[in-house]
C-alpha cells in the first residue's frame, strides 16, 4: 500500500474548558469602583481556574485562593458601607448574600487545608453565583444608589 493511500485521521481537537466566569457588559452596574472590584473578582477566579488546570494533582493552589478571599471580603465591605450610608432597603438581604458567598470561599479554603480535592466544579459554582449576584442584586443596589444622586 502506498503512503498516500492510507486513511488520514486528524488528531482530535483539544477542547478547552469554558471560562469559569467572565466579565461582560451585562454585568456593568454603572458604579465604576464596584465594577472594577467585580472585574478583579472574576479575574481572580479565572487565575484560580488556570492554576487548577496547570496543577498536576488537580488541587487548588493556596495563594490565588487567598487572593480571591481577600478581594471578596474587601468588595463585600465596600458594598455594605455604600448600602448602609444610602439606607438601601434591601441591605440586610444583600449582606446575607455576601455572607453566603464568603462562607462558600471559606469552605473551599477549609477543604483545601484538610487536603480534600477541590475541583473545577466548585469554581464553576462560585462563578455562576457571582455572575447571578452581580446581574441581579448588585445591579438593583446600583440603580437605587444612582437614583439618590439623580434627585
Amino acid at each position: 500500500m502506498l503512503w498516500y493511500s492510507l486513511p488520514v485521521h486528524p488528531a482530535p481537537a483539544t477542547r478547552t474548558a469554558p471560562p469559569i466566569a467572565r466579565w461582560r457588559p451585562q454585568l456593568e452596574t454603572g458604579l465604576e469602583a464596584i465594577d472594577q472590584q467585580h472585574r478583579e473578582l472574576l479575574q481572580d477566579l479565572a487565575r484560580l481556574a488556570v492554576a487548577l488546570g496547570a496543577g498536576s494533582s488537580g488541587d487548588l493552589p493556596d495563594e490565588p485562593l487567598a487572593t480571591l478571599a481577600r478581594h471578596l471580603i474587601k468588595h463585600c465591605q465596600t458594598e455594605e458601607s455604600l448600602m448602609k450610608e444610602a439606607g438601601f432597603p434591601e441591605r440586610v438581604a444583600h449582606a446575607n448574600q455576601h455572607q453566603e458567598v464568603v462562607l462558600r470561599v471559606r469552605d473551599i479554603q477549609y477543604r483545601r487545608m484538610k487536603g480534600q480535592p477541590v475541583g473545577r466544579e466548585a469554581l464553576a459554582d462560585l462563578g455562576a453565583w457571582l455572575e447571578q449576584h452581580i446581574s441581579q442584586a448588585d445591579r438593583a443596589m446600583a440603580a437605587y444608589l444612582k437614583s439618590l444622586h439623580a434627585v
